[in-house]
């Protein structure tokens, strides 16, 4: 169940299924990671393709903010869930905020990594595969528009910023 917000951003009493914030454009928060690693690359996640939306792009690691969780747990959570990886509330860095569209709020945080691809337990239900990638790379796909992608213009800005941080 995801938390729903209202027009404002504020949190309401209502909980609601994933499937009905989409299916009707409801008002719900979220959260993004950008994981990093010492060679200025950022880790992507392929979608598994029995996803509803975006199956088969690459994206970062992002979920829904569940009832009565805060931006940075949900994002602890979702990298136990889909990565395997246990990271400490400390290394977990607030990078940004984002309101979108009026429809939803999003957090950004960025953390450092350097496991191995083959080291990452991905949730088979969500990801098929994951892949380091050079932030420069991420950006070229992202100005080239790929159809591998998930990620849109409004994000080339805070994978810029990304790279003057490592």
């Amino acid at each position: 169940m995801i938390i729903k917000i209202d027009r404002n951003g504020n949190v309401t009493n209502e909980t609601v299924d994933e499937k009905e914030i989409y299916n009707n454009n409801l008002f719900n928060k979220e959260m993004v990671v950008f994981l990093l690693n010492d060679e200025n690359q950022v880790l992507l996640q392929k979608r598994s393709s029995n996803k509803k939306f975006y199956p088969n792009m690459w994206s970062l690691c992002t979920g829904h903010i569940e009832k009565m969780e805060s931006p940075i747990y949900a994002a602890k959570r979702e990298m136990k869930e889909e990565l395997g990886i246990n990271i400490k509330l400390k290394n977990i860095i607030p990078f940004a905020i984002f309101d979108e569209s009026n429809i939803h709020k999003i957090y950004f945080f960025y953390t450092r990594c350097n496991l191995k691809i083959n080291e990452f337990v991905i949730q088979k239900e969500e990801l098929s595969e994951v892949m380091w990638f050079d932030i420069d790379k991420v950006i070229d796909m992202i100005k080239n528009h790929s159809k591998q992608i998930v990620h849109k213009e409004n994000r080339i800005n805070l994978f810029k910023k990304l790279k003057d941080i490592y």
